[in-house]
């Protein structure tokens, strides 16, 4: 019995790692959260359809399992659909696969005493920790009652509870450690993914998240020979904010011009902090004149945006914007940056406040 629980046990710790693996590249904050319950449901209803396959059966039609685990997980770091769902699967597989007679019946009225038991004690404001505890301690009782009642041969009643008991909170105590740890780790992992790509105060890519993009951005424009378009977007005088007001409202500052960029550009562009108050965005098969046009949307969008400090006070701030465009004002992809660069300096030089675009070139490469 033991050697049959421990591979039960060693079936659900591989399933846990199997899955925090998987996790990892799932960032849970872009996905629908139904989606997520659901998919919560399914897994844990799975597994414990696997655990039950594997279960020690020790009379006829009576297994003992570690079925309820997956449960507790889909409550405790699912939610309520998760729990019905689960349940659900488990129950459906029960009767599915060992028939229908008394040995059902009973696991089945136990699964929804044990579903509902759940679905009430995770709406108590518990931390996880007393919920997962609560939870297997509800499951073990309504489980041994239903033992009680289909053992036949009574005076093995009181060992085999014992070590399903002992065996359940042992591996119930492993899981939930395990869960928790894994499930750290991949925030961690999440995070320091995400870090690496993004600024840290904007959310927009970061410089080196840009260079990566803009590589595979003239990869692609020089094999399917498109349009591409690049903005280099300063902020005129921002030292002046930081001194004024402090560096913290520069950062607000910093903030909503994010925002502004990204509103202001298509879905599908990418837009970065280069550093400091410079910004860019690589407008993908964008041609030089729709690229004026968004710069020009981005300018107008600022100038008659006020931007509100943590105090309260309200500041007018302008940026200057370098565009460039192949093939357009330069034929050469790998100066695109250069030639971006040398069109914000224009714009800087010569007033602020402006959008400025090289000369564009003819065919021989010299500007017209």
């Amino acid at each position: 019995m033991l050697k049959d629980l421990f591979v039960n046990m060693s079936i659900l710790i591989s399933f846990i790692s199997i899955g925090s693996q998987v996790a990892k590249k799932v960032h849970f904050k872009d996905k629908n959260p139904l989606k997520i319950n659901i998919s919560i449901g399914l897994i844990t209803g799975i597994l414990g359809c696997i655990l039950m396959f594997f279960g020690v059966q020790f009379e006829t039609h009576t297994v003992l399992d570690f079925r309820n685990i997956p449960i507790i997980i889909s409550a405790v770091w699912g939610g309520i659909l998760p729990v019905i769902i689960s349940s659900s699967i488990i129950a459906l597989f029960r009767v599915a696969y060992f028939g229908i007679n008394l040995a059902s019946i009973y696991a089945l009225c136990v699964m929804i005493v044990n579903a509902v038991g759940l679905m009430i004690i995770i709406k108590f404001k518990f931390n996880r920790l007393k919920k997962w505890s609560y939870s297997t301690l509800l499951t073990l009782l309504f489980s041994s009652v239903a033992i009680s009642l289909m053992l036949k041969t009574k005076e093995d009643f009181l060992s085999i509870l014992i070590i399903y008991w002992l065996s359940h909170i042992g591996v119930a105590t492993i899981v939930y450690l395990y869960v928790d740890y894994s499930l750290s780790l991949n925030k961690l992992f999440q995070r320091l993914q995400k870090e690496s790509t993004k600024d840290y105060l904007t959310d927009l890519n970061n410089v080196r998240q840009f260079d990566l993009v803009l590589g595979s951005a003239i990869t692609n424009t020089r094999a399917k020979e498109e349009n591409l378009s690049l903005l280099m977007i300063d902020i005129d005088f921002f030292k002046k904010v930081n001194d004024t007001y402090g560096h913290h409202e520069g950062d607000v500052v910093l903030k909503q011009l994010a925002n502004i960029l990204v509103e202001s550009c298509r879905s599908f562009d990418s837009v970065s902090r280069n550093g400091g108050e410079e910004f860019s965005a690589i407008l993908l098969d964008c041609p030089n004149s729709q690229a004026l046009r968004i710069a020009e949307r981005i300018l107008l969008k600022v100038n008659s945006t006020p931007f509100i400090l943590s105090s309260g006070i309200k500041i007018p701030i302008t940026v200057s914007i370098g565009v460039s465009s192949y093939p357009e004002t330069t034929d050469n992809l790998e100066k695109i940056i250069e030639s971006a660069d040398i069109a914000l300096y224009t714009a800087k030089r010569t007033g602020r406040n402006k959008v400025c675009s090289q000369l564009p070139i003819n065919v021989t490469g010299k500007p017209n």
